[in-house]
């Protein structure tokens, strides 16, 4: 048994990357076949709707966003590992991708903003 056999924070690290529970409130349903493993809240208000993702560990220019027909996705991935920690380099460097389907969504517009590790995207529907 060595020194670092019990870290506490091994749990905090496997929650921060690999298991959180999604968060959703909605009026309509979410597909719940989808395996969510970022916090993810969906709000929808008249004829809007609020996606709100965690993504730590990121910069607004290593993330992007698409919005279509029934589907918001994101994409980030870490292009200056400066400074990084090597045991989040390769996690952040392989990037994550977050597809959220949404059937009978119809995009008007949408726009994103990030700040902190919290994006939020809002899409405004038709």
């Amino acid at each position: 048994m060595g020194f670092f056999d019990d870290d506490p924070f091994d749990s905090i690290i496997k929650e921060f990357f690999q298991e959180s529970k999604p968060r959703t409130s909605s009026s309509r349903d979410v597909v719940k076949s989808e395996r969510e493993e970022r916090a993810i809240d969906y709000i929808e208000e008249d004829d809007k709707v609020y996606f709100v993702f965690e993504i730590y560990g990121y910069s607004k220019k290593d993330i992007s966003v698409e919005a279509g027909k029934g589907f918001v996705e994101v994409n980030a991935k870490k292009k200056n590992l400066d400074g990084v920690q090597s045991y989040l380099a390769g996690k952040l460097e392989k990037g994550i991708k977050i597809r959220k389907n949404i059937p009978n969504l119809k995009i008007k517009r949408y726009s994103w903003t990030f700040n902190n590790g919290i994006l939020e995207v809002e899409v405004e529907t038709k």
